[in-house]
């Protein structure tokens, strides 16, 4: 894509086409939006790959180019790009988090601010939307992550444990290395699914919004039940006070969390 500001990144996947008048916004998966301002002159054609088009090259203000597709902005007086803002940006929130997608991410630091957010009963999905948490992670990617380790994208951050957390965190970054080494071809489990069979359980996928971002989610309501609060009579959660001694959190974190590893590794080997 050639455009001003910044570009999406490389696999990042189209979620939403909106227009609103003579305006057309592109949204990404990734934060990025492509907004281009037709006016009288502007337009979007689509294309093959191997086509020729109808207009000048040198009239060309932005382009996308998928496998065997390319949708070209003519003659747009406005062309932009931005990302979706997020309050977690702002400097009194902390900053952002960790670049996943780096080669060498911080996972450590992950795993850290989510077991230290704030606002505990903030549900998981909505918590890796925040930057302030992590970045790096695309939407797709999310969706794919809490399906891969069986978490209900509902949990609320406050329940997930440290060996959710790890567990978690190491899921993200072997399927954002999935999906740029793929380069595209990366074939998911869940995510742009719905009602389809999920290639674990055979159950149906769905497809919903988290609760405070917009975001588009995927998920398979039967074996993504993990923590799912929605599923727990609510005095059940209420009159659970069992107290644990935390070197024992720390050890059994550690024992069952190289146990999902290991079956971890096996699922994305087979639908990855």
């Amino acid at each position: 894509m050639s455009a001003i500001g910044p570009a999406p990144r490389s696999g990042s996947i189209i979620e939403a086409v909106e227009r609103t008048g003579r305006r057309v916004d592109v949204r990404w998966d990734d934060g990025i939006v492509l907004s281009t301002d037709l006016r009288f002159s502007g337009q979007w054609h689509v294309y093959r790959s191997n086509e020729a088009w109808r207009r000048h090259t040198y009239e060309a203000r932005a382009i996308i180019e998928v496998d065997g597709w390319v949708a070209v902005c003519f003659n747009a007086p406005m062309v932009e790009t931005f990302r979706v803002p997020d309050r977690a940006r702002h400097p009194h929130s902390g900053g952002v988090g960790p670049d996943i997608s780096q080669r060498r991410p911080d996972l450590v630091e992950i795993t850290r601010r989510l077991l230290s957010y704030k606002a505990g009963e903030t549900s998981i999905c909505d918590v890796l939307a925040d930057q302030g948490v992590i970045t790096g992670l695309g939407n797709a990617d999310r969706s794919e992550t809490l399906w891969a380790v069986g978490l209900s994208p509902f949990a609320p951050v406050v329940e997930l444990s440290y060996e959710d957390c790890a567990v978690l965190v190491e899921a993200a970054a072997r399927i954002v290395k999935s999906r740029t080494r793929e380069d595209g071809g990366y074939e998911h489990a869940v995510y742009s699914r719905n009602g389809q069979r999920c290639p674990r359980c055979r159950g149906t996928v769905s497809h919903g919004h988290c609760e405070e971002r917009s975001r588009a989610l995927y998920w398979c309501p039967d074996c993504q039940q993990k923590l799912d609060r929605r599923l727990i009579p609510a005095q059940l959660v209420a009159d659970d006070h069992t107290p644990t001694h935390p070197a024992e959190i720390l050890y059994m974190a550690d024992v069952r969390a190289a146990r999902k590893r290991l079956k971890i590794d096996d699922e994305l080997t087979r639908f990855g």
